[in-house]
């Protein structure tokens, strides 16, 4: 980064508004402020209320980071858009009819808080033995997060035989999460 670049993301992030008596008024400028958190290890088993694990993260700026593997921590509070793709393994089941249907679900927790059901829970509905695959489940969505908060992504699945999620183990990640400072 050039030190002219970095001296202008600096300033926005250390100096105070200065808006000046003309109207209107220009909003203060906002700093980037993201991260990206992923696994790409082999299968991962995350029982129901435990959080997903991360081992490698990608770009961080603006006080996003990973505190601990299944934690990631937000300092500088706003509106961020959130989104991840969890991989389930539906496989490992086999034909086994008796392990259906699978219903994972997942949720974001802010603050150990879950977030409300309609805005971050996501999940599939795997009805016959014949559906078993790899099936990803994806979730987008915009929060509202103050600042120092903590955010993980959960299993919470509570219905079917099966309530455990095990990732994927095929080239790539089975766990991805980003987020994005919007203001």
């Amino acid at each position: 980064m050039s030190s002219s670049k970095k001296r202008k993301h600096d300033s926005c992030c250390t100096q105070p508004c200065s808006c000046s008596s003309s109207y209107p008024k220009s909003p203060p400028e906002s700093c980037p402020a993201y991260g990206n958190f992923f696994n790409n290890t082999s299968l991962v088993t995350v029982l129901t209320g435990t959080a997903f694990p991360f081992n490698m993260q990608g770009p961080i700026a603006g006080g996003v980071s990973l505190l601990n593997p299944t934690t990631i921590f937000i300092e500088n509070g706003g509106d961020y858009r959130v989104n991840f793709v969890i991989t389930d393994n539906t496989v490992v089941f086999g034909p086994n009819p008796s392990a259906f249907p699978h219903l994972p679900t997942v949720a974001l927790f802010l603050n150990n808080v879950q977030v409300l059901l309609e805005q971050a829970n996501f999940g599939l509905e795997i009805t016959q033995a014949e559906g078993r695959g790899c099936k990803p489940i994806v979730g987008d969505t915009i929060l509202s997060i103050p600042d120092n908060s903590i955010l993980e992504l959960r299993n919470i699945t509570t219905q079917g035989p099966i309530t455990t999620i095990i990732t994927c183990d095929s080239v790539g990640n089975n766990v991805q999460l980003s987020l994005f400072k919007l203001s």
